[in-house]
């Protein structure tokens, strides 16, 4: 074999290796635009404490940095439902522990694919600045920020739908 046509072979394979990994990648993951989730009361952003990449850590409120634990990949799933995943740690926005009760906590996890982890959230990109509720789709109720709080560090939990403006939510999307 001459020599310009074995690095033509690695170049070929290089690129199929590419290409095969790029295909395997999730097509949500792949193309889903960074998204902020305010808080449409507080007008804080949603995001995971001190940058935590641990699975058990609360979600909050804190003012909008721009930093990646304030940005969310919203990937739908099956049935209408959507995962809502943390930019910086990767991990999955649920329901503490299967809860179905008023309070349980908003945190990050492991994705799993359970229903706690799933979500009913508009799909539509005309949602942009319009406040919506997210509810969660294990337990029906929606995520919100207790107590009308608007200091920093206040977690996110859910409690039964009522329409007020602590449980609805801004999406903010951009590449």
């Amino acid at each position: 074999m001459r020599p310009h046509r074995v690095k033509s072979i690695g170049i070929l394979t290089a690129a199929l290796g590419l290409l095969l990994t790029l295909m395997s990648a999730s097509p949500a993951a792949a193309q889903a635009p960074g998204t902020r989730i305010k808080n449409n009361h507080s007008t804080w952003c949603l995001e995971i404490g001190g940058w935590s990449t641990s699975s058990g850590t609360a979600a909050n409120q804190w003012g909008c940095t721009g930093g990646d634990n304030q940005v969310w990949v919203i990937e739908q799933t099956e049935l209408g439902l959507a995962r809502i995943v943390n930019a910086n740690s990767g991990l999955c926005l649920e329901i503490a522990d299967w809860r179905k009760d008023n309070g349980a906590p908003v945190r990050q996890w492991n994705c799993t694919g359970g229903l706690n982890q799933r979500w009913i959230v508009p799909t539509s990109d005309s949602i942009n600045y319009a406040p919506h509720e997210i509810r969660n789709a294990n337990s029906g109720l929606c995520m919100e920020i207790g107590g009308w709080s608007t200091e920093w560090g206040t977690a996110a939990s859910q409690w039964q739908c009522h329409g007020g403006a602590n449980q609805q939510w801004n999406y903010f999307h951009f590449v």
